[in-house]
């Protein structure tokens, strides 16, 4: 009996050792299914499709949830935007597939999807440090195509810390590898990664730093561009004020 009770207590605390990850990798990586709607939209950028997807509500522990965005068109294999009747296109990412079956007519769609995970991501995201994925996460991440390549990047840049909505932000609001070489080129290194979201979501880069710098504005911190931006500063305002109180 006691020698019963020695290895259950041994068991405990090497279970209660384990980092939390070998928890979270029980997580449960199901489909999503739901419905979907869509509209082809032309933009600057070329042709998109403008997608709302809504899961199915399973059960009480997972309720229904909404995504809102668009895509290059080049994204989805098989998308015919002009069709006129029944339709099936996905959308084939690393961290798994989207299924759409349904109708396009006039350049709008509706319709149900299915998500399927991939199994080789979830076992490629864990040896990169990411355990316990649910469904939901893996989702955002194939509809923002956050792949092991793009980890890979940031963490050669020294974000070896990102955690995965860090990750689905960064690809949202096109935190990459080029706006970050190019912000350090100017001087602004070790920028966290919540900055570098607020620098993308400002629309600062390269140029907005060179405009202000030759205008006399030098030495700003990310704070600071952030602030001139939002009360609308630039380059011309400041040269404008320089010549008024001349």
């Amino acid at each position: 009996m006691r020698k019963a009770i020695i290895i259950t207590t041994v068991l405990l605390v090497l279970g209660l050792s384990r980092p939390s990850g070998a928890f979270q990798s029980s997580v449960l990586q199901e489909p999503i299914t739901g419905d979907w709607t869509a509209k082809v939209k032309d933009t600057d950028k070329g042709r998109k499709l403008w997608m709302t997807l809504t899961s199915t509500e399973i059960d009480s522990r997972r309720h229904w949830s909404q995504w809102s965005f668009d895509l290059p068109l080049q994204d989805f294999s098989g998308l015919n935007p002009d069709a006129d009747g029944q339709t099936r296109f996905a959308l084939n990412r690393e961290a798994g597939a989207v299924t759409f079956d349904g109708l396009f007519h006039g350049g709008k769609g509706v319709g149900e999807y299915r998500f399927m995970p991939s199994a080789a991501f979830i076992t490629a995201m864990r040896n990169l440090g990411y355990d316990g994925l649910s469904s939901e996460k893996l989702f955002s991440m194939a509809i923002y195509d956050v792949s092991t390549k793009f980890v890979n990047e940031m963490k050669a840049l020294g974000y070896d810390n990102l955690t995965t909505g860090n990750l689905i932000s960064f690809r949202i609001f096109n935190v990459n590898e080029e706006f970050i070489r190019g912000m350090r080129a100017l001087g602004f290194d070790n920028i966290p990664a919540n900055k570098l979201v607020a620098l993308r979501v400002h629309k600062i880069d390269e140029a907005f730093v060179k405009e202000l710098r030759e205008a006399g504005l030098n030495n700003l911190t990310a704070n600071e561009l952030i602030k001139l931006r939002i009360f609308g500063i630039n380059g011309e305002y400041i040269r404008k004020m320089k010549g008024v109180n001349k």
